[in-house]
């Protein structure tokens, strides 16, 4: 009965709420802008800030135009603003007129169903000439996960939604998968202007500079909504548009990142951005703290099962300095409301004891604030100790859900201050400083409140397909870009020879070793910083070479590598991992964060055209075999015991956890496989699903996933068919224990990854579903995994294991 009220318990949660800017989105009137640089045909246009500017343009253009609020949210036309003024959008037949519309939208907040509780303001105007609408469409080139490249869709109907009109009328919507070098051909051109009776002259060359314009400028999002046909001169004109850049892409798109708009942006996000932590407002009254984004979602969930409220998502990232944990408890208590912190942070290469040290050095500026503190990983129990011994008002909790239950306690015991608010939703809207002065008498609560937020009361049944609903013009295009031969190459053991590539750098350097103490078999590297082979500069690697190429790494080495290591700056990730693709390692690991998606798009494009390697990441954790003692990534491998469970996960600090649960429940892990949640990953979560089942050395599945995409769907549907055929032959299912984060996120905030997207379908109640339908055992929080992964391997007979009794 617990377990099926969960669901029930967690919709009653979710609020509704603006999405974090983890991409950038600019206003439509700089998107026009851009689009026309490209040759897009888009009517003249001129920004406004006043009344009177409105009426000049209007007589410029003959004295009737549209007047549209500049904000970074939909729903426009149906707003109301904080005057009472209803529309955000309206026509005007004269310059009197638009005059007087502008005066009641200009200084305004604008409130829509895509807007948060406290609307966003209006100071801008776009004034554009009034056309004469014959036909009107929806054009949009976006990101598409499962065939991991460019997908152009149109539909008849402008501004509406794609996924709208999908719902309402399959044959409305085309979708065209987009190969990345080739681009939109004359084949695709052809299909729509069957489809939608469309000129091939004029069509040609819009579609073709969106998605130059859509290559060229890093975009993850490009739609001309509406697209119309004039009904007088018969032309096809962009009449609107919205556009969204990839974050990942801010250092060589810097121009069109200086258009970003903070004042429709969260004070208290901007700051927590400038520290390099991920910080979302939200509504209750315990404070969080916790790092990495799978565990930050765990965590919040776990607070909401339990019956508590968590006032915040903070992912602190790797970061354990005193100043970094001074500044996100300051962030926290920027929320009134807040009564209590809970601080959950797995230490893999910052040791737990340090972390400690830094949690301790900052709550003295904190000491009327109760502080549950849950360390795990290396030199936990210290860490613990330090905390349990400090004197001040810290709790130190070492199991998950005990955690969580102490600090709703505590947080139910402390009242919270009558009229206690957040200023971040309101007063500091576009600061870039938070007010602050003696942190021990909290005057830094510089940020205002909100009212509570729209609950979401729309829950669909999951279906393995996310894509219903959209008539594809080629629908068997490339589904899984990798070929899935190579799935077996996910196997590592004790004879995997493994290079580096950036093998000079920090990073790399003490990484390998690390590894190499570990026992992992490294052969050398490659450094392009060098011209000519040499021994690695570090005494503790000097005895393994250094070459300036793969090339030339594979014609000097005695044997080939199967495996490599990319661990080398983001922006230069691709090209090495395409390095490796022409070079057919037949494993390719990165770790690199924040690779541009552009740059996977490459890549992507890459693994579809051979059947010999196999990539993991862009942004994961990596792969380990404890048993084999062969580490290729970043785990924190003397946290991993040989065992028999496997673990799968987009996650890295989830993962860990489950290996601490396994552990605990004296199963160990046999292969653990960190995908990532990048949006393009080279390994989904359903591959590594498949390569632990034919694993013969893992018993048990741990499956972790959250929100974003929908790998869980096709992780659940490719289980039910393997379940099926395991029956029919007679052998032994592998019972899977899964989890799935985010289910109290926030519609349409990105938590902590790119991947990690919440709102829309399918939902994190839409997986567990699909889950459940395919016997997966599913987790409320990681303390659970191991026992209950261990209760299934006994009743399967599949633990202990032979000679173990």
């Amino acid at each position: 009965m617990y377990r099926a009220s969960l669901l029930h318990r967690f919709k009653s949660l979710i609020k509704t709420s603006r999405c974090q800017i983890r991409y950038l989105r600019i206003h439509e009137y700089q998107a026009q802008d851009l689009l026309a640089k490209y040759g897009l045909p888009v009517p003249r246009g001129r920004i406004a800030t006043s009344p009177a500017e409105v009426a000049n343009y209007l007589d410029e253009i003959g004295g009737r135009g549209v007047i549209k609020s500049q904000v970074l949210a939909g729903g426009r036309s149906s707003g109301t603003f904080s005057n009472g003024f209803n529309g955000g959008v309206h026509i005007a037949s004269s310059s009197d007129e638009g005059r007087h519309f502008s005066s009641k939208m200009l200084g305004q907040r604008l409130f829509t169903e895509q807007t948060p509780p406290e609307g966003l303001p209006v100071d801008k105007v776009y004034v554009v000439e009034h056309l004469n609408i014959g036909h009107d469409f929806n054009l949009t080139i976006t990101t598409d996960r499962s065939s991991g490249c460019p997908m152009l869709i149109m539909s008849h109907g402008g501004s509406t939604s794609i996924e709208e009109l999908a719902a309402k009328d399959s044959n409305a919507t085309v979708k065209v998968p987009l190969d990345y070098a080739e681009g939109v051909t004359e084949e695709t051109i052809l299909t729509l202007c069957e489809r939608f009776a469309l000129d091939q002259e004029q069509l040609t060359p819009i579609v073709r500079s969106l998605f130059t314009f859509f290559k060229e400028c890093d975009a993850t999002h490009a739609a001309i909504n509406p697209l119309i046909s004039d009904s007088e001169s018969g032309f096809l004109v962009c009449a609107g548009s919205r556009v969204s850049i990839d974050d990942a892409a801010s250092k060589r798109q810097s121009q069109i990142f200086s258009l970003r708009d903070k004042s429709q942006e969260m004070a208290v996000e901007i700051e927590a951005e400038k520290h390099g932590l991920v910080y979302i407002q939200l509504e209750g009254n315990i404070g969080c703290l916790v790092n990495g984004a799978g565990l930050a979602m765990a965590t919040n969930d776990a607070v909401a099962v339990y019956g508590g409220s968590c006032a915040n998502f903070l992912d602190g990232g790797g970061q354990a300095t005193k100043e970094t944990m001074v500044k996100a408890f300051e962030l926290i208590l920027s929320d009134t409301r807040v009564n209590t912190i809970l601080v959950n942070i797995y230490g893999g290469i910052t040791r737990c004891d340090m972390i400690a040290e830094s949690i301790i050095a900052a709550a003295h500026s904190f000491h009327d604030i109760p502080i549950v503190v849950r360390l795990q990983g290396t030199n936990s129990a210290a860490g613990q100790q330090l905390i349990a011994e400090s004197g001040l008002n810290l709790f130190a909790e070492d199991e998950f859900g005990n955690a969580v239950k102490k600090a709703i306690e505590l947080a139910a015991s402390i009242p919270t201050p009558e009229g206690a608010v957040s200023e971040a939703m309101v007063g500091s809207r576009g600061s870039s400083k938070i007010k602050s002065t003696s942190t021990s008498q909290r005057s830094f609560r510089s940020f205002s409140s909100s009212c509570p937020q729209h609950m979401s009361n729309t829950i669909q049944h999951a279906q393995p397909n996310i894509r219903r609903g959209m008539a594809t013009t080629t629908a068997d295009y490339a589904s899984r870009p990798t070929h899935p031969s190579t799935i077996s190459n996910l196997n590592i053991g004790q004879n995997i020879k493994v290079i580096y590539q950036g093998f000079t750098g920090k990073a790399a350097t003490s990484n390998a070793i690390a590894t190499l103490a570990y026992g992992t078999h490294i052969i050398g590297g490659v450094s392009p910083s060098i011209t000519s082979s040499s021994p690695h500069p570090n005494p503790s690697l000097s005895h393994l070479p250094v070459f300036p190429t793969l090339r030339t790494a594979l014609a000097s080495l005695p044997s080939k590598p199967h495996a490599t290591a990319v661990l080398v700056p983001a922006l230069h990730a691709a090209a090495a991992i395409l390095e490796a693709i022409e070079a057919e390692i037949p494993l390719i690991v990165s770790v690199a964060e924040h690779v541009p998606l552009h740059d996977m798009f490459r890549v992507q494009a890459a693994l579809r055209t051979q059947s010999a390697s196999r990539l993991v990441g862009p942004n994961c954790p990596g792969i380990i075999a404890p048993l084999a003692k062969c580490r290729i990534g970043i785990m924190p491998h003397l946290q991993y015991h040989a065992g028999c469970v496997g673990i799968v996960s987009k996650s890295g600090t989830l993962s860990y956890e489950a290996v601490g649960a396994t552990t605990k429940a004296g199963l160990g892990q046999s292969l653990c496989i960190g995908v990532g949640g990048d949006m393009l990953p080279g390994t989904s979560l359903r591959e590594g699903l498949e390569a632990l089942l034919r694993d013969e050395g893992t018993k048990g599945i741990v499956l972790l996933g959250e929100i974003g995409g929908e790998a869980e769907l096709e992780a659940a549907a490719f289980l039910q068919e393997w379940k099926r055929d395991v029956v029919r032959m007679g052998g032994k299912r592998k019972p899977v224990v899964g989890m799935i984060t985010g289910k109290t996120a926030p519609r349409g905030k990105v938590m902590g990854h790119a991947g990690a997207v919440a709102g829309g379908f399918p939902t994190a109640y839409d997986k567990i579903r699909a889950l459940e339908a395919a016997g997966v055992t599913i987790a409320v929080h990681p303390g659970e995994i191991g026992n209950l992964m261990r209760a299934l391997l006994e009743k399967e007979g599949l633990f202990p294991m032979k000679g173990e009794e």
